[in-house]
């Protein structure tokens, strides 16, 4: 969510009230976007009976000093991505069903797979946006935890990251010249791919809602690896793979499977069925059957658990397999619960989830990279994000900005917190960003929080509510916030 998006939504969302003639309602900031933003992420962590109760007898004080209750009633009303007058009708044939939110799905395409190189491996997968509003592109899954909503298509890392996502609409979307046409499912995998680079082994790992022979052989064409399950009657009757009545018998051992390797208009696919619970079929362009390994079983005749072959097949689908499930745990965890009669709105924030789960994700790489081993938790990023974009603050030219703090700074602040010498650490973002930090009196004398520094204070910052000193001596004021 970077100053271009900011600067659109505030734009449509101006003209919206322009067009409308909305009584009391001032022109909205960017600075109130990102505070709008701050509370909707505030309200995934800490959860209230409904969104009144922030701002009542009990409120939450972070979001009662950022905006009052009405104004963010408000935006919630007003808040646009699209102009409305542009909507071509149903006729039309350039009809765009998610014209109203379509800005923000296409600015999020782009950033999440052109600012991030893809990952070699990779997962596609259909994802719930759960809601109940009467909407005609609301879908019904029953094998989800969620089966009421709408569908998003996603093609993720085996971290989590969503690289890219489609939101179902209907039979609507055209291919492109020099794609082939292979049905509504084949099709779909072709559109989220169509950012991954060709020629350099990228594997796309699928369930048998998506895999078919014709769609194997075209990305195998493009240089892309696949695996998937598949449904038997996808393999043509001329199959020699035994079919599951006889497969499932006693007779045939668990464990017990069966490659078959067909060449189709010049590339190699290799199908493999291997009985387990149930008889499963995989097929694959780049792996089959061996080398085969051995997993552990419980056997409910013999009482004791045993162990039964598994082709190599089975094991690289399952290791690679849960990149969307793992974003939908992500999800499932922390999500926006805000109601709303306004069907692009809950879509709007299924979409603000995907941002902040896929920043969580890069933040732990680089962190990670930088040789650090204690990362926030998910819980902990999303405060720590709120309430920066909260507590984001602009002056007269909104370009002035504290330099960065050092280094050692930053771990000293951490020790006195654990330590319990220090109750409240503001984040890096808003101690340094040098804005609207000004000193306050207080009542009472309290020690300075500076690390290293013994003194006592009466005076404290407005912004980040810490004790700090500022004598003739010594700023430690300045020294905290990177002056």
């Amino acid at each position: 969510m970077n100053d271009e998006i900011i600067a659109k939504i505030v734009e449509e969302t101006n003209l919206y009230i322009t067009q409308n003639n909305i009584a009391n309602c001032p022109p909205v900031t960017p600075l109130e976007l990102r505070q709008f933003f701050g509370i909707l992420i505030f309200t995934t962590v800490f959860h209230y009976p409904n969104v009144r109760a922030y701002w009542g007898k009990y409120g939450f004080q972070h979001i009662m000093e950022t905006m009052t209750s009405k104004r963010f009633a408000k935006l919630r009303t007003v808040i646009h991505f699209n102009d409305n007058s542009l909507h071509k009708p149903v006729t039309h044939p350039e009809h765009d069903r998610l014209h109203k939110i379509r800005p923000i799905i296409d600015h999020l395409n782009y950033c999440f797979s052109h600012t991030v190189p893809l990952e070699q491996r990779l997962s596609l997968d259909e994802q719930m946006c759960a809601t109940k509003v009467a909407h005609f592109l609301k879908q019904y899954l029953p094998n989800k935890p969620h089966k009421w909503g709408f569908k998003f298509y996603v093609i993720c890392s085996l971290s989590g990251y969503a690289y890219n996502f489609e939101i179902y609409s209907g039979k609507n979307e055209e291919c492109l010249p020099d794609e082939p046409d292979l049905g509504v499912v084949g099709n779909t995998v072709i559109r989220l791919c169509r950012n991954v680079p060709r020629m350099v082994n990228h594997i796309i790992y699928f369930d048998n809602y998506y895999t078919s022979i014709p769609l194997l052989h075209y990305l195998a064409c493009q240089g892309i690896y696949a695996l998937g399950t598949i449904q038997r009657n996808r393999l043509g009757k001329t199959c020699k793979l035994p079919i599951q009545k006889d497969f499932m018998k006693e007779t045939v051992a668990r464990g017990t499977y069966e490659e078959q390797v067909s060449n189709y208009e010049g590339k190699d696919i290799s199908v493999t069925c291997w009985k387990d619970n149930k008889m499963v079929t995989l097929a694959s362009t780049y792996v089959g059957s061996e080398p085969a390994t051995t997993v552990s079983r419980y056997d409910k005749k013999k009482k004791a658990t045993i162990s039964i072959p598994c082709p190599k097949i089975i094991k690289d689908y399952n290791s690679h397999m849960g990149g969307v499930d793992l974003m939908d745990s992500f999800l499932g965890r922390y999500r926006i619960r805000i109601k709303s009669r306004k069907w692009y709105m809950r879509l709007f924030y299924h979409m603000i989830d995907l941002s902040v789960i896929n920043s969580w994700i890069l933040y732990k790489k680089v962190n990670e990279g930088k040789g650090n081993t204690k990362n926030m938790n998910l819980g902990e990023y999303r405060a720590e994000l709120a309430e920066s974009l909260c507590k984001y603050k602009v002056n007269g030219d909104g370009n002035k900005r504290g330099r960065p703090s050092r280094g050692s700074l930053e771990r000293e602040l951490e020790l006195k917190a654990k330590r319990g010498k220090m109750s409240y650490v503001p984040p890096k973002d808003v101690r340094t960003d040098g804005i609207a930090h000004h000193e306050r009196r207080c009542e009472k004398k309290n020690r300075c929080k500076l690390p290293n520094c013994k003194g006592f204070t009466r005076v404290e910052c407005t912004k980040c509510n810490v004790a700090l000193c500022h004598t003739k001596t010594r700023n430690c004021f300045g020294e905290f916030h990177g002056f």
